[in-house]
């Protein structure tokens, strides 16, 4: 029953994505996203607990060499911009990414998914129409990093299960939910190693974080744990 009446709560809300629906984001995260809609992230202030962008810029250099430093420092502010404004763990973001695109930002698959989080070209146009970006460009790796991590938001918001949202993001929404209306017992197994893979990268990306942090004197930077349904919160490294 609990199963059934998300597929329908999921259905309904998908529904609404499919027409062009405004933003489905709790008022809280509408209000945060505001002031950002009509460009990119303010530079004005440093997003994220201290030392969080330098970071995700320390795994973006390290993953994507050739990008020049302005442009990567971008892509790092706007991730973790993004991910703030959408309760959502910069850690899961880099797993997508490295899971999607290996940090290739001209990846395409077989299905015609393009750049760092592997979006189809309607769902990106959508995400960016609905962010106010002005000829939005899929293969600018700041952009598509934006309009993907929105989708995901909305993904999480509309399957109430990260498990579920990271299964439609991979499968596509209409197919996850397909199989719910059915029961969750009967997703096949072949979509469930997404997620687990998803989140193993999360694990390995939090250990390699934590790793330098042993031998430094210095206070360590906060890093945001995933919690159920995708929302992210403030937690001392373990």
């Amino acid at each position: 029953m609990r199963v059934a009446a998300a597929a329908r709560a999921a259905g309904r809300m998908l529904g609404a994505i499919a027409l062009g629906a405004a933003v489905l984001v709790p008022a809280t995260i509408a209000d945060g996203i505001a002031p950002f809609v009509a460009g990119a992230p303010s530079p004005e202030a440093e997003p994220g607990p201290p030392g969080l962008v330098e970071r995700v810029d320390e795994r973006l250099e390290a993953r994507m060499p050739s990008l020049e430093d302005p442009e990567r420092r971008e892509l790092a502010r706007t991730l973790v911009v993004e991910s703030e404004l959408a309760r959502i763990d910069p850690l899961l973001v880099l797993a997508l990414i490295e899971v999607e695109s290996a940090y290739d930002p001209e990846a395409r698959s077989g299905r015609g998914a393009r750049g760092l989080m592997q979006l189809r070209e309607t769902t990106f146009r959508r995400e960016a129409e609905r962010a106010g970006i002005d000829d939005p460009d899929l293969l600018d790796p700041a952009v598509n990093v934006r309009a993907g991590i929105r989708y995901l938001r909305r993904l999480l918001d509309a399957f109430g299960r990260e498990e579920h949202a990271l299964m439609a993001y991979n499968a596509g929404p209409n197919r996850i939910l397909g199989y719910l209306r059915e029961g969750d017992g009967e997703i096949p197994e072949r979509f469930r190693e997404y997620p687990r893979k998803i989140l193993a990268e999360v694990r390995r990306l939090r250990r390699a974080w934590e790793e330098p942090r042993v031998a430094s004197a210095d206070p360590a930077p906060v890093v945001r744990e995933i919690a159920p349904g995708g929302v992210a919160s403030h937690v001392a490294p373990r």
